[in-house]
């Protein structure tokens, strides 16, 4: 088995992540999760606050997901995303 090891920060708002459509982190927090060799992932994201403030998201093992997106939220007080990896 592989370590999927995750981080998130959000400064205002609520922040959801999900792994093929498993909610696995809730704001801000740290999460390892078991994944298995050779497939496909996706990890999406869903995030409302206050317009301005900033929110992280961090994909530190495998290397094969190995991701990092910091961005403050629009106009829209939304934002969305999705990543695909295989490890």
């Amino acid at each position: 088995m592989i370590q999927l090891v995750a981080s998130t920060f959000i400064a205002q708002g609520t922040l959801l992540v999900y792994l093929d459509n498993n909610l696995i982190i809730q704001n801000s927090d740290t999460v390892t999760v078991e994944l298995e060799a050779g497939q496909e992932y996706i990890l999406h994201w869903f995030v409302k606050g206050e317009v301005g403030s900033t929110f992280s998201i961090t994909v530190s093992a495998p290397r094969e997901a190995q991701f990092q997106l910091t961005r403050a939220i629009s106009n829209a007080k939304k934002d969305l995303g999705t990543f695909r990896f295989s490890c």
